[in-house]
């Protein structure tokens, strides 16, 4: 419970983690991270979700990307060498020994950013996904552009609050008020809000994408801004 307490409160630069909604059950986490500078990815965000299995830390956390599996084929996944249509991730790290490195000295914080490092530096040699893997080490060019173009629908504040309402069984219809636009350097994130509907943000400062808008934890931006958003 100290380890999902800080990393909600105080989390590492381009992952933020957190209970959904009204849940009290800490076992299942969802996370959001933004894709590294100077990657396809950059300009991206992308919704995770986290098991945290009885026997942790002896045993990894399960996580998995989001991706609404009745649109894969319209490009609504990560184009990824290590990531698979289905949103799961091959990595060492959530893999127990000896087929992996998983080790209780792993922090749940440090999980997510080894996860974000892989978003920016594939392996395609260990890849779920032999065709991206393929092109990724004949022709990254191509690679990059698709990886691009999928980020531009699925990785987007709207794709991500669209998932979230997919989590929650609400329907894609449903007008998601609470999202604010922000157009600082491009970006465009969600603030929260308090009860009234008023949030204190300093201006310009762009905030971690959250979709719980009960919550009051102050977080720090996800590497975007560097002042601390006090909210509520």
């Amino acid at each position: 419970k100290r380890e999902i307490s800080l990393i909600t409160t105080d989390p590492p630069p381009g992952v933020c983690c957190y209970v959904p909604g009204d849940q009290s059950n800490i076992a299942n986490l969802r996370a959001q991270i933004t894709g590294p500078e100077g990657s396809p990815f950059a300009d991206a965000v992308f919704l995770l979700t986290v098991h945290i299995p009885p026997r942790y830390p002896f045993e990894p956390p399960k996580c998995r990307f989001v991706t609404n599996a009745s649109s894969v084929s319209e490009c609504d996944g990560i184009y990824h060498p290590n990531i698979d249509t289905a949103g799961r991730i091959c990595l060492d790290t959530l893999k127990s020994p000896p087929a992996g490195s998983w080790s209780p000295a792993v922090s749940l914080a440090s999980l997510l950013l080894g996860i974000r490092t892989l978003l920016g530096q594939p392996n395609p040699d260990d890849g779920l996904m032999p065709d991206i893997s393929n092109l990724y080490k004949t022709n990254m060019y191509k690679w990059e552009n698709e990886a691009k173009k999928r980020c531009s629908t699925f990785g987007s504040a709207e794709g991500v609050a669209r998932l979230e309402r997919m989590l929650d069984g609400i329907p894609d219809n449903f007008e998601e008020k609470d999202i604010v636009k922000n157009t600082t350097e491009d970006y465009n994130r969600k603030r929260y809000h308090d009860s009234s509907g008023n949030s204190e943000n300093t201006k310009g400062d762009v905030v971690i994408i959250c979709n719980d808008s009960n919550k009051k934890d102050n977080f720090e931006s996800v590497g975007i801004c560097s002042k601390k958003s006090k909210i509520g």
